[in-house]
């Protein structure tokens, strides 16, 4: 074992902070975020060994854990390897973390777990840092369904208290599917295809191909948000329609079905 020097008096210990920007102040302890938001973890290690030749080792990982205990993503692993100058007396080494929430993030308590190991003294440092994520909600379901279906006037805005357009309009709908099967590596495969009718139950628009979602992600995907559009040309009959949606999940060879009326004044 190398001969030491001691870097100060201070026990060995990391300070972990949360902060608002990338190099920005610490974030308030009651901060809520968001599923697709970035996260700035700051890490400053104070206690450290140096050996006699002023050599600094140390190594970390940090893990970014949901309110399951699921990582959100892979661990970060790194090391801090340097040799001191006589200037470097005051020198903090720090650790810059910035993952991202998933996009698909629910609601609830996170968390970093992080270690520190004193290479050279062969000591470690804990630490833990919980944060509030505010995800959408989306009921799990044991079958596939269509969830949270509504109605707006632009692209994920706000949902229609009543489903009315004028011609001329266009109208924007929005719609969550959970309860589908996931493969190898969190694989997800989905489709929807719609079909509106009018109040005879005659086709007016078929959609020509299904709308799929399929890939791979490395934290599950606890749903797939879907947006689409109709322009309601002028043209359009004023009266009672419907859209008729259909969901597939090849995966588990299971499908949904949901009927969404709406009117044209």
């Amino acid at each position: 074992m190398p001969a030491l020097l001691p870097q100060s008096k201070k026990p060995f210990t990391v300070q972990a902070l949360l902060l608002e920007a990338e190099d920005g102040f610490a974030a308030r302890a009651d901060t809520v975020y968001l599923p697709g938001e970035t996260l700035y973890l700051l890490l400053q290690i104070q206690g450290h060994a140096v050996d006699r030749s002023s050599r600094v080792r140390l190594s970390y990982r940090i893990e970014a854990l949901d309110f399951n205990g699921v990582p959100f993503v892979e661990p970060e692993l790194g090391k801090i390897e340097t040799e001191l100058a006589p200037q470097d007396a005051r020198w903090v080494p720090r650790v810059r973390f910035s993952p991202a929430l998933p996009p698909f993030a629910d609601s609830g308590k996170y968390r970093f777990l992080i270690q520190v190991t004193d290479e050279l003294a062969k000591t470690q440092a804990r630490q833990e840092v919980g944060f509030q994520v505010r995800g959408r909600r989306v009921d799990a379901s044991d079958a596939l369904v269509i969830r949270n279906f509504a109605f707006s006037r632009q692209e994920d805005g706000e949902a229609l208290p009543v489903s009315a357009y004028r011609q001329g309009d266009v109208l924007w709908a929005a719609f969550d599917l959970t309860g589908y099967k996931t493969g190898e590596k969190n694989l997800v495969s989905v489709e929807y295809t719609l079909v509106v009718v009018n109040g005879l139950s005659e086709v007016i628009f078929r959609q020509p191909e299904a709308a799929r979602e399929q890939g791979t992600s490395f934290y599950p995907r606890r749903y797939v948000h879907a947006v689409f559009s109709l322009n309601l040309e002028k043209g359009i009959r004023p009266g009672a329609y419907t859209i008729l949606l259909s969901a597939r999940d090849s995966l588990g060879a299971q499908s949904s079905e949901g009927r969404f009326p709406f009117t044209v004044e």
